[in-house]
């Protein structure tokens, strides 16, 4: 089975805000094409998957959908000057249903529309992908649900106007970047094919925490947070961080010590900024 990047369309590949039906006004993001370039060189499929209620809403067809995704493909291998045979995108994938359509042959909920993960798991059966060492990258947390829900690693894109350091302490993506190129780099550097060396397992190990102490939702994203800008800092693949009331669990890719070392410095952190604020230490065992 293959690995797969999925990519939201919409202010991830290209610019837009509405509904686009006319092919003439596509506008690539910045660093869009050679992000999907790199991708592509590594070896993954890419697969677009982007909700178009615009259909279901009446403000264009299935045939304009397909004009757009005709143009932006050709403007993503233009600019990155892909010169292969087969495709840059492997495939487009677009689901045209939303509730409050006005058209009524698409006016349903849809098991495509994300945040559902439909049009992933269809991606995956037409090209024989493994979600689990794949990812899905877009800028709104509904893309984010839609990845998680495929069992895909997950990058959330910041949108205008932005704080990094508030959509990762808020978002259930795995990482949070600028844009689809600096989101290309990332994926690189986690699968270990930018030349850094990998290792073939994964190690967990857990923090537990005081009674009560992380009762609180807004503490248990910060530890999130925290836990992710670690990861970045030392460059640690971390696969997957959960964290509940009764502690957090870490997956790291490579040996124990990795792990230790991570969930280590988590606690110091966090102890830091407990202590910042009066509080005690937040982990059992202090």
């Amino acid at each position: 089975m293959q690995s797969a990047v999925f990519l939201d369309r919409d202010n991830t590949i290209i610019a837009n805000d509405g509904d686009l039906g006319d092919p003439s006004l596509v506008r690539l993001m910045p660093g869009a094409a050679w992000g999907v370039r790199a991708l592509r060189e590594a070896g993954y499929l890419l697969i677009v998957v982007t909700n178009q209620g615009g259909v279901a809403r009446g403000a264009y067809g299935e045939s304009d959908v397909d004009a757009v995704h005709a143009r932006t493909a050709r403007m993503l291998e233009d600019a990155c000057e892909w010169k292969r045979r087969e495709p840059l995108v492997r495939d487009w994938i677009s689901c045209p249903f939303h509730p409050q359509g006005t058209v009524d042959a698409y006016r349903c909920e849809h098991p495509w529309r994300k945040p559902a993960p439909g049009m992933l798991l269809e991606g995956a059966k037409r090209h024989d992908i493994d979600c689990t060492r794949s990812w899905m990258i877009g800028d709104q947390e509904r893309d984010v649900e839609a990845g998680r829900a495929a069992h895909c690693r997950t990058i959330r894109l910041l949108r205008a106007g932005e704080s990094g350091t508030d959509v990762r302490a808020s978002s259930g993506a795995d990482f949070v970047e600028t844009d689809l190129l600096h989101a290309g780099h990332r994926i690189l550097r986690a699968d270990g094919k930018d030349g850094t060396p990998r290792w073939e397992s994964t190690t967990h190990t857990r923090l537990l925490a005081k009674n009560d102490m992380l009762n609180a939702l807004a503490t248990r994203e910060l530890i999130t947070a925290t836990a992710l800008a670690i990861a970045e800092r030392e460059g640690v693949s971390l696969l997957r961080v959960e964290v509940e009331p009764w502690g957090v669990d870490l997956e790291v890719v490579g040996p124990e010590v990795v792990a230790i070392g991570l969930a280590t410095e988590l606690r110091r952190n966090t102890n830091l900024w407990a202590a910042s604020r009066g509080l005690p230490s937040l982990w059992a065992g202090e």
